[in-house]
């Protein structure tokens, strides 16, 4: 039996339309452009043959037809959604959660009881490492942790959130405060020494930041010890080897256990920040959607109220 069903598109660029009720919503949510998803409103109504939305102002209107339409438009949408995801790639119902190393380290793993407690118990989680400029393939990853500069554009097929920025801190651990003999977490630099500071060679985009705490010091940065990883210097500073710049995030767990306090140093903002990508066609799987805000709670924790003395 031949069916008469307008453009598919269409239907799916009136129903995040309508239930936004804005364009610009739709348009973010469907990562398409705002003049094609009124192109495709157009020929919906062209198609039906009815007016859907009356414009007010900035703003949409349902009309009587749009509202008949969208609760019963949308439901068949999940059905669609449902069924293609019992014989998809998703058939086995696996969350993938791609992250980079350090934070998957130093925050995820570590909590992942309160993920358990998330989802239900039936459905396995796959963690896979991912680099800062991985060409993420929405087949093979449903979540993503990434970081990258503010402003750069999310990849192609995602639905992407900015999360929170990088925050650095000057950590130490409190045996070396007092085995240099510095009281608090005041520290004089002149006293330093090269070796006293732990720096991250990937971090080189903070080292003015990271010099200005150093200033007063005899020698330049490029004469301190360096890591290639982060989590390296990290257990470096908490076996009491020096200084470290790390972040709210990465450092966290440091600080709760009391491995790692914040000198009286100005922290400073990096211009990355933490963002989290979503494949489109599992956002209305509450378990994927779930893992998702498992994330966010991780990244989005405030400032720990111990990071300082």
């Amino acid at each position: 039996m031949r069916r008469k069903l307008p453009p598919l598109r269409a239907l799916v660029a009136f129903e995040a339309t309508a239930r936004h009720q804005s364009v610009k919503d739709a348009a973010e949510e469907l990562n398409v452009t705002q003049s094609a998803i009124s192109h495709q409103l157009r020929q919906l109504e062209e198609s039906v043959g009815v007016v859907l939305f009356v414009r007010k102002g900035r703003g949409l209107s349902l009309t009587k037809s749009a509202r008949q339409l969208l609760p019963r438009l949308t439901a068949a949408l999940d059905d669609i959604s449902g069924i293609t995801s019992e014989i998809g790639p998703d058939k086995g119902r696996a969350i993938r959660i791609g992250a980079l190393a350090t934070p998957a380290l130093s925050i995820l793993i570590e909590e992942l009881d309160s993920l358990r407690a998330a989802i239900p118990g039936d459905i396995p989680v796959q963690f896979r490492k991912i680099e800062f400029d991985d060409d993420l393939d929405p087949l093979e990853i449903d979540l993503a942790l990434q970081i990258a500069p503010k402003d750069l554009p999310g990849p192609e097929g995602w639905t992407m959130e900015l999360l929170t920025p990088e925050i650095y801190h000057a950590l130490v651990s409190p045996q070396w405060l007092e085995r240099r003999g510095f009281k608090g977490t005041s520290v004089d630099v002149s006293q330093l020494e090269p070796r006293d500071i732990l720096l991250i060679d990937s971090d080189s985009e903070q080292f003015s930041q990271i010099n200005s705490w150093f200033e007063e010091t005899r020698f330049s940065l490029s004469d301190c010890w360096t890591f290639s990883h982060h989590i390296w210097a990290l257990e470096a500073a908490r076996e009491g080897h020096g200084i470290v710049a790390s972040t709210d995030v990465v450092a966290r767990k440091y600080v709760d256990r009391g491995e790692l306090v914040a000198l009286d140093f100005p922290d400073f903002m990096s211009s990355w920040w933490y963002r989290l990508l979503i494949r489109p066609s599992r956002e209305r799987d509450p378990a994927v959607m779930a893992a998702a805000d498992w994330i966010r709670d991780q990244i989005r924790l405030p400032i720990n109220e111990n990071m300082h003395l």
